[in-house]
C-alpha cells in the first residue's frame, strides 16, 4: 500500500468535500500554485502504513477533464470523485469502479430567478415550456437525461457554465442555471450582486428530485488496478467511511480548514462560515449526508445502480455509445470493501 495517496476530487474544495479533507484535518498545507491540500494523515484515520494524503482540487483546476480520464494518465492518484452517471458514460474510453459513496443525495440542482421564470417542478415539462438556456457544466449528463425525457430541449442546453456568477450577473438571472444546493443558492441570496447591484432570491429544484439519482462524487478507482490496490482498499474504505461518519457529526471545524483552502488559493471559488452552515442543515435536512435505506454509510443501493444503468444505458443507446462487453450495472460499483458496521 502506498505511503501517500492522493485524491482527485471533481470541483474545487467545498463543504460536501468534508469528510474527504476530514482525513487530514487542519494539519495540512494548502499550495495556491498547484491547487492542493496535503499533510499527514489524521491519526484517527492512520492505517496499513498511510502517512501522508494529497487532495487535490478538480473542474476548472483540471481544466473540466474527466477524473477517470486524469487518473488514468496519472496513475499516482489513488481514489477519485466520480458520479456513477459518469462512470458508465465513460465505460468505453476508461473504465473506473466506484467503491465508497461521499454523499446519498447529489445536491445538485438547477435554479432561476422566480420574477422572471415560472417551473413547475412537480410538472418537469414546464422547464422545456419556459424556452430558457440551461447554462451548465460541459458533458452534464443529468441534461442529456433531461432531453431524453422531453424536460428539455436540445436548444435549451448551454455547456458554457465554469463555476464564475460572470453570465448571470450580466444578463440578470433571465435563464436557468446549475448549481449546488450547498453552494450557489445562498451565494446568488445573500453575496453576489447581481439584480439591481444586489443578491436576490432564485428558486431552485434537485435533479435526485426529478427521478435522476447517480450518487455524487463517489470515491472510484481504475478497474484494471482494483486487485492491485485491493489490499489497501480493505483497511483504507472504512476509514473514509468513519471519516465521514465523524465529519456529518461535527462539520464546522473541517468547515473551517475547506474555507481556508479557498482563500489560499484565491479565485472565484470562495466559501464563508455562512455558506458553510447553510449546507450542513441541508446534509441533514434533505439527507444530502445519510445512511441511505439501511444503517451503513458510504455504501451502494444495488437496486439504484441498476435503475440509473437502464435509464442511461437507453440514452447511449441512442447516441451510438456502445458500452464494454459483458459491462453490467454490477461493473460500475463494488461494497466489498465497505463496513457495515459503520454508519450515522
Amino acid at each position: 500500500s502506498p505511503t501517500t495517496h492522493l485524491l482527485q476530487p471533481d470541483c474545487w474544495p467545498e463543504t460536501a468535500h468534508g469528510g474527504t479533507y476530514q482525513l487530514i484535518g487542519a494539519g495540512g498545507e494548502a499550495d495556491a500554485s498547484l491547487f492542493t491540500y496535503s499533510g499527514p494523515i489524521d491519526p484517527a484515520y492512520a492505517v496499513g502504513g498511510i502517512e501522508t494524503v494529497e487532495i487535490r482540487a478538480g473542474g476548472d483546476a483540471i481544466e473540466f477533464q474527466p477524473v477517470s480520464a486524469v487518473m488514468k494518465t496519472d496513475q499516482d492518484i489513488t481514489l477519485g470523485y466520480v458520479n456513477t452517471d459518469d462512470i458508465i458514460e465513460k465505460a468505453p474510453t476508461v473504465e473506473v469502479t466506484a467503491v465508497a459513496g461521499t454523499l446519498e443525495i447529489n445536491p445538485q440542482i438547477f435554479m432561476w430567478d422566480p420574477e422572471q421564470t415560472d417551473i413547475d417542478v412537480a410538472n418537469p415539462v414546464s422547464i422545456m415550456e419556459t424556452g430558457s438556456r440551461l447554462l451548465h457544466f460541459p458533458a452534464a449528463t443529468y441534461v442529456d437525461w433531461m432531453i431524453a425525457n422531453g424536460y428539455l430541449d436540445e436548444g435549451q442546453s448551454d455547456p458554457n457554465y465554469g463555476g464564475a456568477p460572470d453570465q448571470w450577473v450580466a444578463d440578470g438571472g433571465n435563464f436557468l442555471q446549475q448549481g449546488f444546493a450547498t453552494n450557489e443558492v445562498f451565494k446568488y441570496e445573500n453575496l453576489i450582486e447581481w439584480k439591481d447591484g444586489a443578491p436576490a432570491p432564485v428558486d431552485y429544484a434537485i435533479i435526485h428530485e426529478l427521478g435522476w439519482q447517480p450518487y455524487p462524487a463517489a470515491y472510484s478507482v481504475l478497474t484494471e488496478r482494483l486487485d492491485e490496490l485491493s489490499p489497501c482498499l480493505e483497511l483504507l474504505v472504512p476509514m473514509l467511511q468513519q471519516a465521514w461518519v465523524d465529519y456529518l457529526g461535527n462539520p464546522e471545524p473541517i468547515g473551517d480548514v475547506v474555507i481556508g483552502i479557498t482563500e489560499t488559493y484565491n479565485n472565484y471559488w470562495t466559501l464563508t462560515p455562512e455558506l458553510n452552515a447553510r449546507a450542513f442543515e441541508l446534509f441533514e435536512s434533505d439527507g444530502y449526508g445519510s445512511n441511505g435505506p439501511d444503517a451503513t454509510y458510504g455504501n451502494f443501493d444495488p437496486e439504484r445502480i441498476s435503475t440509473l444503468f437502464d435509464d442511461f444505458g437507453a440514452i447511449l443507446e441512442n447516441r451510438g455509445v456502445t458500452l464494454p462487453e459483458g459491462y453490467t450495472a454490477d461493473s460500475v460499483y463494488t461494497n466489498e470493501f465497505i463496513d457495515e458496521s459503520i454508519g450515522l
